[in-house]
């Protein structure tokens, strides 16, 4: 391998999607970026329904998904950026404990039920596998994970959004196909993960997509009649998350849906006349619903747990694709997130992909997240009355 011809990838694998970075080590330059649908959807729409198939039928088939789907976007980041994939030395991968496992050719059915044991929090590196094409002697690091449900997407989430370097009370959240929420304080990173569905990624929702051409992405109100954008133009298909939770938000506001949640003299919302293909249902507002509660719930929480209340908190940090192109005073409206928090919350991209990435291009990383993640509580909720409190308070509008 010539010095000027040293490559290296950093993936960000989500339930969801999936988001690789090919970088010039050398100049220390992302060269092409590939964003993908996970492949594996269709095995389930989250972790958990992935979990279920391979108690059925084993964890091989979904490992060999994923690792054929980097492969492809591995062949065409290099075919964009005329790039010898051969010349790829090192990967980096970050992604959620259970997205983790199937890339290292693990099972996830331990974190299937309490106590939720993982074969391996990762943190380390080994060979790339036999049959991925890049040099012969190339490493495979995975990101550092908390647990089960918190997994290396968060460490390397926390690192990228700059939270080694804040003292005052913070707040990150990855509002993705599951919602992880971490609150430092004093030192400490307070983490749990909520059930929060995959809901606000479109998912499970009668007419919900990913963030493509044909999704409505926003939603507002113009001059009392409800006006809308769709990726790429034209007309539209169905809902991503932002554009759902903009269409709760000028529901509530126009009084189609009431604080309890239910959608008021119809089984269906129609955006418009115009498109009167494109609609929610009552079941989409609820599943909307519980996870909006869910991650309101968990922050909830956090801030009981640190013995802090939302007037301290100087950062709410909204990381993940959803998290970074939803409205924030709608989802203050929707109570996703506290509407005291307005002032103080920033949206932060993938910042997954972008810890990854810091694992190739920045020295002493791996030894950053080792650290993030020692001074990681994990919160379990599901053993938290509390929450269950919580969670059926933050079900009202």
């Amino acid at each position: 391998m010539t010095e000027n011809k040293r490559y290296a990838v950093a993936i960000d694998i989500g339930t969801t999607t999936v988001a690789l970075y090919l970088l010039d080590t050398k100049i220390k330059k992302t060269v092409s970026v590939i964003n993908e649908l996970n492949a594996q959807v269709p095995y389930g729409a989250d972790v958990s329904s992935r979990i279920r198939y391979c108690q059925t039928h084993g964890h091989e088939m979904l490992t060999q998904i994923i690792r054929e789907q980097i492969q492809k976007m591995i062949d065409k980041a290099c075919s964009i950026a005329g790039v010898n994939q051969m010349n790829i030395e090192y990967i980096s991968i970050a992604g959620n404990t259970i997205m983790q496992h199937f890339a290292a050719d693990y099972s996830p059915v331990g974190m299937g039920a309490s106590p939720f044991p993982p074969i391996s929090l990762f943190g380390m590196e080994t060979s790339a596998w036999d049959t991925l094409k890049v040099f012969e002697n190339a490493r495979i690091y995975y990101t550092p994970a908390v647990s089960a449900y918190v997994g290396g997407d968060v460490t390397a989430g926390l690192l990228s959004a700059g939270f080694e370097e804040l003292s005052a009370p913070s707040l990150f959240i990855d509002i993705g196909t599951n919602g992880e929420i971490v609150l430092k304080h004093k030192g400490v990173y307070y983490c749990c993960a909520t059930a929060a569905g995959p809901a606000f990624e479109g998912a499970e929702i009668e007419m919900g997509m990913a963030a493509i051409d044909g999704a409505i992405d926003h939603v507002w109100l113009n001059n009392g009649d409800i006006d809308f954008s769709v990726i790429g133009g034209g007309k539209p298909h169905g809902f991503c998350g932002s554009g759902l939770l903009d269409l709760l938000a000028v529901m509530l506001d126009t009084g189609a849906v009431d604080k309890t949640g239910r959608l008021l003299g119809m089984d269906k919302f129609y955006i418009t006349s115009d498109f009167a293909k494109v609609y929610v249902t009552a079941e989409d507002i609820r599943k909307l619903q519980l996870a909006k509660a869910a991650i309101a719930a968990g922050i909830d929480v956090l801030l009981h747990f640190a013995k802090i209340g939302e007037n301290d908190i100087k950062l709410l940090a909204l990381a993940g694709g959803f998290g970074s192109y939803m409205d924030l005073k709608n989802a203050a409206r929707v109570g996703l997130i506290p509407k005291n928090l307005l002032s103080v919350a920033k949206t932060c991209g993938n910042t997954a992909g972008e810890g990854a990435i810091m694992t190739l291009t920045h020295k002493d990383v791996f030894a950053r997240l080792e650290n993030i993640r020692k001074r990681c509580e994990y919160v379990e909720l599901s053993s938290i009355a509390f929450f269950n409190d919580r969670f059926v308070e933050q079900m009202s509008f």
